[in-house]
């Protein structure tokens, strides 16, 4: 056997091992978005933690998310108008929170110990997910609710 056909006879099985390998990177949720996980239990938390309001007219909050994949608070509330979100990594574990709200962006790729703020302005009531889009059928799905 020739050295090319053991060298390429050993790389097909290795390129397939690294390449299968790399879909685990995402753990149980298989992929960015969290398409179809299911939402936190609003009934657990009916009106979540309230938005503090500023003397300016937005309403403010802080989340944290660590290595666990959890948010805290995880149902966020607030009056429709100008939310201002500071995301907050307090571990390790890269995380990018999407803000499911229309006209809305996320923070983007948030490593340990970076720190996001994200101003968004919602006019309807409703509620509106913010799932992780690395981790959210793991779980790491918050809720604004717009009373």
């Amino acid at each position: 056997m020739s050295l090319l056909t053991r060298l390429l006879s050993c790389s097909v099985p290795l390129a397939t091992a690294v390449a299968l390998s790399g879909c685990s990177l995402w753990g149980l949720e298989g992929g960015p978005d969290a398409q179809g996980a299911a939402l936190p239990s609003i009934a657990a938390q009916p009106e979540g933690v309230a938005a503090a309001m500023g003397a300016d007219g937005v309403q403010r909050i802080e989340i944290t998310v660590d290595d666990k994949l959890r948010m805290t608070p995880e149902v966020v509330s607030a009056r429709p108008g100008r939310v201002e979100f500071t995301f907050r990594n307090v571990g390790l574990t890269p995380h990018d929170i999407a803000l499911r709200v229309p006209s809305a962006a996320g923070t983007g790729n948030l490593n340990g110990a970076d720190t996001r703020t994200v101003l968004i302005e919602v006019t309807e009531p409703g509620t509106y997910p913010m799932p992780c889009l690395y981790h959210g059928t793991s779980g790491m799905r918050g809720t604004l609710y717009i009373r």
